[in-house]
Order: C-alpha cells, then sequence, then structure tokens
C-alpha cells in the first residue's frame, strides 16, 4: 500500500475533522479566487469601455463624474455646454469622429441617451486587438428622425417593449428608480429597432435622434421643471461648476424654448465623445480644449485608472488581507488537526515503523496528509469562487451592463493558490516533526 493511499485513509477516519479543514481552507481561496477575478474582470471592462474614445468633452466639473455619466450612464452629468461647441470641434483636423450625447430622460430607470445615428456605427479596437462593436442590431433598423428610438438589450429584456411599440420618457434621472420625475406622456417615442446583446454599458440605454431631447423639453415648461426637480430630491447645486450653475436638464430645456436654428438658439448637449486619428493626439488635444473652448475634456483611460487606483485598488487590499487571514486560520486547522490525529494513532505509527516503514517515510505520510487537505480546499475554493464570482457577474450585468468572466485566469490568482498550498505543507511539518520522534518501544507498549 503506498504512501498516498495510507495518508488518504487516514483522512477520511476522522471525517469531520477533515471537512471542517477543507472547509476553512475553500472560504480562504474563494474569496481570494473571487476578489482577484472580479477585480481583474472589472477593471478589463471599465478599461475596454473607456477605450471607445479617446477624450470625453462636457461641462466643466469632475473629470471622473463626465466621464462616468457620459460613456457608462453611471452618474449624473456634470452640466452642458453649446452644440455650437460639438460643430467646432468635430472640424477640427486631429478629430476623425465626434458624437454629441444629450441626457435629460428616463425609461424605467434607464437613460434616453440623444445622440447622433452615426454613433451607432461606431467600433473601436481594444488593446489586445479585438473588435468591440457594441451596436449591432438584433431587430429593426437605426432611428432616422425624431421620436424614434432603439432600445439596448437589457432596456428591451426589462421593459418588455418590441419594435413598434411606443413609450413615453420620464423627465429626471434617479438611478435604478423607474417612474421619477415628470412624464411626457404627449411625446411618445416609437421603437424602431433593438440592439444585439454586447455586455457593455450601451446594453442599458435608449439611443434616439438628439433633435427628441430639445423637442421633448422644448414642450416641458418653466414651472414644471421646478417641481419635479423639488419631487427628484437633487441637489443641482452640487451638480454644477464654476461658469454652469444650472443641470443639463435646465439648459437642455431652455435651449429647445428658443428659435428653431440650433446654432442661432444656443441648443446645448451633454457631452461630446470624441475619437482622434491617434491616441499619442490626446496630450495636445485636451489642454487646447480646455483652453479655447468653455468646457472640459477628460480622458476616459485616465479617469479609469484613478478610479481604480483610489477607491477599488484599497478595497482589493482590505478584502484579501481579510482572505489571507482566514489562509492563516486554515493553516492553524490543519496543524492541529494533524498534530491530534498523530497523537491519536501513536500505536498505529511504532507499528508501520515496526513493519519497516522508515522515520522519513512516516514524515512523508504525513506531509501528504496535509497536502490532500490543501489541495481539496483550493479546489473547493475555486469551484466557490467561481460560484460567487458568477453570481456577482449576473448582478453587473444588470446592474451597469457589463460581462464578467467568471472562468477567466491571472497570475495573481495561480500566485495566490500556490502561496495557500506552500503555506498548507508548512503546517504539516510540526505533525510530521512528532511522528518522526515517535518511539516505537514505548508506543507499542501502551494499550
Amino acid at each position: 500500500m503506498s504512501l498516498w493511499h495510507i495518508a488518504w485513509s487516514y483522512l477520511w477516519n476522522r471525517k469531520l475533522t477533515t471537512v471542517l479543514t477543507i472547509l476553512s481552507v475553500a472560504l480562504a481561496a474563494g474569496m481570494i479566487s473571487a476578489v482577484l477575478t472580479l477585480r481583474e474582470e472589472t477593471k478589463k471592462r471599465f478599461e475596454e469601455e473607456s477605450q471607445a474614445f479617446d477624450l470625453v468633452v462636457g461641462a466643466k466639473g469632475s473629470p471622473l463624474q463626465l466621464v462616468l455619466s457620459s460613456v457608462y450612464f453611471m452618474d449624473t452629468p456634470t452640466g452642458a455646454i453649446l452644440y455650437s461647441d460639438y460643430e467646432k470641434l468635430k472640424a477640427l483636423p486631429d478629430v476623425t469622429a465626434a458624437f454629441p450625447i444629450g441626457l435629460g430622460d428616463t425609461v424605467k430607470g434607464f437613460r434616453i441617451v440623444g445622440t447622433d445615428k452615426g454613433l451607432l456605427s461606431h467600433r473601436w479596437t481594444n488593446a489586445i486587438g479585438q473588435e468591440k462593436a457594441p451596436f449591432r442590431m438584433a431587430e429593426g433598423r437605426v432611428f432616422e428622425k425624431p421620436m424614434e428610438a432603439v432600445l439596448g438589450s437589457v432596456v428591451a429584456r426589462k421593459t418588455g417593449l418590441k419594435v413598434g411599440d411606443s413609450f413615453t420618457g420620464t423627465h429626471g434621472f434617479t438611478e435604478g428608480v423607474a417612474g421619477s420625475g415628470h412624464d411626457h406622456s404627449n411625446q411618445p417615442y416609437t421603437v424602431v429597432g433593438l440592439l444585439a446583446p454586447s455586455g457593455t454599458p450601451m446594453d442599458r440605454a435608449a439611443f434616439c435622434d438628439l433633435r427628441s431631447v430639445w423637442e421633448v423639453h422644448g414642450h416641458h415648461e418653466h414651472g414644471d421643471r421646478h417641481d419635479d426637480e423639488a419631487e427628484e430630491g437633487h441637489d443641482h447645486a452640487a451638480e454644477a461648476t464654476a461658469g454652469n450653475e444650472r443641470t443639463e436638464e435646465d439648459h437642455l430645456d431652455d435651449a429647445a424654448e428658443e428659435p428653431a436654428d440650433s446654432t442661432a438658439r444656443g441648443d446645448q448637449v451633454t457631452a461630446i465623445l470624441v475619437q482622434l486619428n491617434s491616441p499619442a493626439a490626446r496630450f495636445p488635444m485636451r489642454p487646447y480644449i480646455n483652453k479655447h473652448f468653455n468646457a472640459m475634456a477628460a480622458v476616459p483611460t485616465d479617469e479609469i485608472q484613478t478610479l481604480y487606483n483610489q477607491l477599488l485598488g484599497a478595497a482589493k487590499t482590505v478584502l484579501l488581507t481579510i482572505g489571507y487571514l482566514v489562509v492563516a486560520i486554515s493553516a492553524l486547522s490543519i496543524l492541529i488537526g494533524l498534530y491530534l490525529s498523530i497523537l491519536q494513532r501513536r500505536r498505529d505509527l511504532a507499528i508501520m515503523r515496526a513493519l519497516g516503514a522508515s522515520a522519513y517515510e512516516i514524515v512523508g505520510a504525513v506531509l501528504i496528509e496535509a497536502f490532500w487537505v490543501t489541495l481539496l480546499g483550493i479546489g473547493s475554493g475555486w469551484i466557490l469562487g467561481r460560484g460567487l464570482t458568477f453570481a456577482l457577474g449576473q448582478y453587473m450585468t444588470e446592474r451597469f451592463g457589463m460581462t464578467i468572466n467568471a472562468f477567466s485566469y491571472n497570475a495573481e490568482e495561480i500566485g495566490a493558490f500556490a502561496t495557500i498550498a506552500l503555506v498548507g505543507l508548512i503546517a504539516g511539518i510540526v505533525p510530521a516533526w512528532q511522528a518522526y520522534r515517535t518511539d516505537i518501544a514505548r508506543d507499542l507498549a501502551e494499550n
């Protein structure tokens, strides 16, 4: 009988202790695995979307807030800028594409995004050479005129809307809350297209012609706007910036009430998504826009990196610290369990020695037990971590429109598992040493 088989048999002679020890290792491995996978996958998804545009231009304020609101639809905008600035910006030599964004209303808590239909043909290549095309049509067509809408896949699924259906927008934005604010029931949108699932924030938005936003807010009276704002409880002063003390909804409303010509009446947009002819052009273009436009330019990749360094990096450190504390507790469980097991089977070990097993074989058998417990714990933890990652990934897909690959691998995770395995083997050294020091004559003489 091999030492591996002997060690395996001894483990399952004390099932409860073995199962509890494996569970403690699994909890540590599962937590570390989930934290590392979620952190890495979330970072990848954010970075992939941030690579879609070289610059985001909007009202002065927080660059991160501007990026989150305009690219990910996850925050309130910083304000609004003149549509004429968009026309000037897209004429600059280094600009290959520019798309205006108008945010104002929601449908069942999802953003209605006024834009140019050219955005729905936009695609880009990410850092690893994969083409990203989140605007593939699953059904219908792209909007052609005001009050026509194309729905992201999550919006279509959650609202039940189909091509040919109509819906009305709700004034204001309370994230994740349906039905807040003033309902524009006299100005319905018609669904003309549905987007295929893309695993991006675009799945969680309804897209329409920018003029739709202007037309809807042109019929929204000034007094009603203030009533809605009071009901929503928004602190618009906190969202405003120097020289831009009203929100983008106020600006869009006022702009839409002015004369028909957009340039003459000063129509406004929430932001401009800009693609440059080279990523290197970001460096001169950003200060140029900040200086020559009454607006602010933000680099999405820089802002997302800052977000991870300042916020998610700290959260990762805290969670990993907890995970490795659990690893230490698991190691202690392995040590205690094996040590007590050695004390309980001293006579068995003495018989093995008497039958010809060397002291080193006894040590090897005990270390193999520690290895089995650790290996089973890591395997169970991997399954547990993947299950947790999958569940949280489903939530993030529904909540933020980002797909998390629960079965991806990264070097940090492999390194963490190797560390857990090493700690488990080290925990077996003390019991192994105790087995090595077995007094054959004394232990055989004991009943």
